[in-house]
């Protein structure tokens, strides 16, 4: 996708460092707060950036944070019954966001 050019990678991981741990809190505090419009949305958005990074295993957690949320809004399933499901997801979200962002960080320096 990026050709080599190893100044378009750095800036694709730099964001993505420097993105994905504001969206993994953003999250989390949504969670405490039953906010789900901002689970829904910032589930959405880190999609496409777990997506570029190549993290395939992050899209089914997604997808389903959000339709949960999406759910919750419509009132079509008790809140109760999301936000447990939720709080389990987000546990798997943040378990292996946090392993590729440890994992990029010691490959970044191949591209600096």
């Amino acid at each position: 996708m990026t050709g080599g050019k190893k100044q378009l990678i750095k800036e694709i991981i730099d964001a993505f460092l420097q993105q994905v741990p504001s969206e993994l809190k953003s999250i989390s505090d949504a969670i405490l707060k039953n906010d789900f419009i901002t689970i829904k949305n910032f589930a959405h958005t880190m999609k496409s950036s777990v997506s570029i990074m190549g993290i395939s295993s992050l899209n089914p957690i997604l997808n389903e944070m959000e339709d949960l949320s999406k759910n919750a809004i419509g009132g079509s399933i008790p809140i109760t019954t999301s936000v447990e499901k939720i709080k389990q997801l987000n546990e798997q979200l943040n378990s292996i966001a946090k392993q590729a962002i440890e994992e990029i960080e010691s490959e970044k320096h191949n591209y600096y």
